[in-house]
């Protein structure tokens, strides 16, 4: 453990020598002076993060005189008088005229040591940090800044399926605040990280982050975590309440600041995340406080119901929506960024490349989102191959050297689905294979094609939000084409393929099964029904055309059944 060496200049003794941090209970007749030509660090020097190379409790051009009598000296609660134990420990120091106690760290060194700095936005962690392409985003980081610049808006959440962006967003969001002067702090979070993948360090983070960026909030702060250093192992509410909230109450005027949560959803437990969020909610939703909070995390259910709880006020919604002509336009520039660094293997290939064509086909399977278009990037980059080769590997859908151009995104989609308890998983994926067919179904035609009880298509897809759009009142789609094109090819999809033969044979004896109409379904659904069959054929395949005659006689007696049920009016 690294220790500082600071020399004090006493009254009457000189070169006395003190290992440690803060000081209190000084008495006797001392001159204590600390210059900086005599202050010196053993060990590694730690940075502060406000430009200096070391660390420094005191001023250094500081001079102060303590005078007390000399015989009135306070009892030390602990002395030792090893000078070269660790910086934690207690030193007690007794000459002719002074008497003087190190209890350890300052306040912004115990802050230090237990903050989450993988979790910075700026971290050399996270480098290269995912930032917004110039000339995409725009509108929405415009509509986050008016909303942030609202007063009644206190937190704000950035919620949008995987692969959105959101993490990108941010980043570019904590860079324009810091140069802004407005960025209080960041957390990043990250599924399965020993610092990033808890909450444990969210609140110290945070508060760290608000004593260096800002001055007036700076001594509240540092004199909280100095008067109770165990606060940092207290509960969340508590170190939000103490090292966030109450400093910001008590400061004398501070200026705005903005803090930035990234990836809630990627906290350990669900129970951690529901936990933050109440926290937060509850204190910034009743407290008109300098700071606000963005929050950008998946559509989890289980963090929808805290935003949508009506009790807390002042909350902001936004939602990363889909933008095709984004996509279009950072694929442009990218492909033109590679034809020309590719000079030597893309001599041959003529501009503009790839054809508005192929353009258009990639555009499309990124369903407007960014994490497919950049996997498609990744993998045409890649200096050991030619780019026009590598491109063409990706529209014709195969590779011959066995390497999938999206390995990154199926390590995503199969990460999602894994969520799905092990004694759900083969119901998940009859679900998904109707899904697939692109019937349009609602979760409650979906639970009488597959004959489910009412609520077994939301509680199974619970954790798929991310990837899926459920809604009773709207059909059960997909955010991104590449997860249907992902789960029909068994090489990348695995124990989640949904395209073998038997399990299609089986969704045809079920629709076959539901045009029976019989009395197990509402009155109002068989007219529903008639018409999902008529779309139904429209996605027909060799196996339906295998009970062909079966399906029409059923057709025609659910056309009578119709007519009986719901008969035309005389006009």
């Amino acid at each position: 453990m690294s220790k500082r060496l600071y020399t004090f200049m006493f009254t009457n003794s000189t070169n006395f020598q003190v290992h440690g941090g803060n000081f209190y209970s000084v008495s006797g007749d001392v001159n204590l002076g600390i210059r900086q030509q005599q202050l010196s660090v053993h060990g590694p020097a730690r940075g502060n993060g406000l430009g200096s190379h070391r660390y420094a409790p005191y001023d250094a051009a500081s001079r102060f005189a303590v005078s007390a009598p000399a015989n009135q000296h306070p009892a030390p609660p602990h002395s030792a008088t090893n000078m070269d134990g660790p910086r934690d420990s207690t030193v007690h120091i007794t000459t002719p005229h002074a008497v003087m106690y190190n209890t350890g760290d300052t306040g912004i060194h115990i802050l230090h040591r237990h903050a989450a700095l993988e979790a910075l936005y700026n971290s050399a962690e996270s480098f290269p940090q995912p930032q917004c392409h110039p000339e995409t985003r725009s509108q929405l980081l415009d509509r986050l800044w008016r909303r942030m610049l609202k007063p009644q808006n206190r937190v704000i959440w950035l919620h949008g399926p995987a692969g959105a962006g959101k993490s990108a967003i941010m980043h570019t969001l904590c860079q324009q605040l810091q140069d802004a002067g407005i960025f209080g702090g960041s957390f990043f979070f990250k599924r399965g990280h020993a610092s990033r993948g808890n909450a444990a360090a969210l609140f110290t983070t945070l508060a760290y982050q608000l004593a260096l960026c800002d001055p007036v909030l700076k001594s509240p702060i540092l004199e909280t975590i100095e008067r109770n250093p165990s606060l940092a192992g207290t509960s969340i509410s508590s170190q939000l309440k103490e090292l966030v909230v109450d400093p910001c109450l008590i400061a004398s005027n501070p200026a705005p600041r903005i803090l930035l949560v990234d990836g809630l959803d990627e906290c350990d437990g669900t129970v951690a995340q529901q936990e933050v969020l109440r926290s937060i909610c509850r204190i910034f939703c009743h407290h008109a406080l300098p700071v606000k909070i963005i929050i950008a995390s998946r559509p989890e259910p289980d963090i929808r119901e805290i935003f949508e709880d009506p009790s807390f006020q002042g909350l902001q919604m936004t939602r990363m929506r889909r933008s095709f002509t984004d996509v279009k336009r950072f694929l442009r520039i990218e492909f033109s960024r590679i034809h020309q660094e590719h000079r030597h293997t893309m001599a041959h290939i003529p501009t503009p490349w790839p054809s508005e064509d192929d353009l258009a086909t990639l555009v499309e399977t990124s369903s407007g989102y960014f994490v497919y278009a950049a996997t498609v990037i990744r993998f045409v980059d890649d200096k050991q191959f030619r780019p026009s080769e590598q491109l063409q590997i990706i529209l014709n859908g195969n590779s011959n050297s066995g390497d999938s151009p999206f390995e990154a995104l199926d390590q995503l989609y199969i990460q999602i689905l894994s969520q799905v308890p092990t004694r759900s998983r083969a119901l998940l994926l009859d679900i998904l294979s109707v899904i697939s067919t692109g019937w349009m179904l609602s979760t409650r035609h979906i639970e009488q094609l597959l004959d489910l009880k009412t609520g077994d298509v939301r509680l199974t897809l619970r954790k798929l939000h991310s990837v899926l759009t459920v809604d009773d009142s709207s059909p059960v789609t997909t955010s991104h084409a590449s997860f249907v094109e992902f789960l029909m090819i068994e090489s990348r999809s695995t124990e989640f393929y949904i395209g073998n033969a038997e399990r299609r044979r089986r969704l045809g004896r079920s629709v076959l099964k539901i045009l029976t109409c019989d009395e197990r379904l509402p009155r109002e659904d068989h007219v529903s029904w008639f018409v999902l069959a008529v779309l139904i054929l429209n996605h027909v395949s060799t196996i339906f055309l295998g009970c062909l005659a079966l399906f029409g006689s059923r057709l025609l007696r659910l056309w009578t059944h119709v007519q009986i049920c719901s008969p035309l009016s005389p006009n």
